[in-house]
C-alpha cells in the first residue's frame, strides 16, 4: 500500500497482530528485535527478560515499534509508532501482563 493509513486502519492492524518489531538504541548502535505485544488503545504492552534489550531501553527509553500485515508482495500495510519505554512495576506490571497474556496465549 502506498500512502498513509487513517486511525481506523492503524487500529485494525495493531489489534490484528501479536508480533511486531521493537527498535531501540544505546546511542551508538541500533537494535531491532521481534516482540509479542498487546495494545489497549493508549499503550502498547510487551514483556522482556534481563538482557541487551532491557539494558538499552533503560539507558535510552526512546523507541520505535513496527507492525506489518502482509497478504502478498502487492498487498501489505505497516504501522510505525514512536514512543518511550516505561518499565512497569507492581500492580501496573500485573495489569499489563494480564492484558498481554489474555491476547497472546490463546493463540
Amino acid at each position: 500500500m502506498l500512502g498513509e493509513l487513517n486511525d481506523t486502519q492503524i487500529n485494525s492492524i495493531l489489534t490484528s497482530q501479536v508480533v511486531g518489531r521493537l527498535a531501540c538504541t544505546d546511542g551508538k548502535q541500533p537494535y531491532v528485535v521481534p516482540a509479542t505485544y498487546a495494545p489497549d488503545g493508549k499503550y502498547i504492552y510487551g514483556q522482556t527478560n534481563a538482557g541487551t534489550k532491557l539494558k538499552m531501553l533503560r539507558k535510552n527509553p526512546n523507541v520505535c515499534f513496527q507492525i506489518e500485515m502482509m497478504t502478498d508482495m502487492r498487498n501489505w500495510k505497516s504501522v510505525l509508532a514512536y514512543g518511550k519505554f516505561e518499565e512497569l512495576k507492581d500492580q501496573e506490571a500485573e495489569k499489563a501482563r494480564e492484558i498481554l497474556y489474555n491476547l497472546v496465549f490463546p493463540l
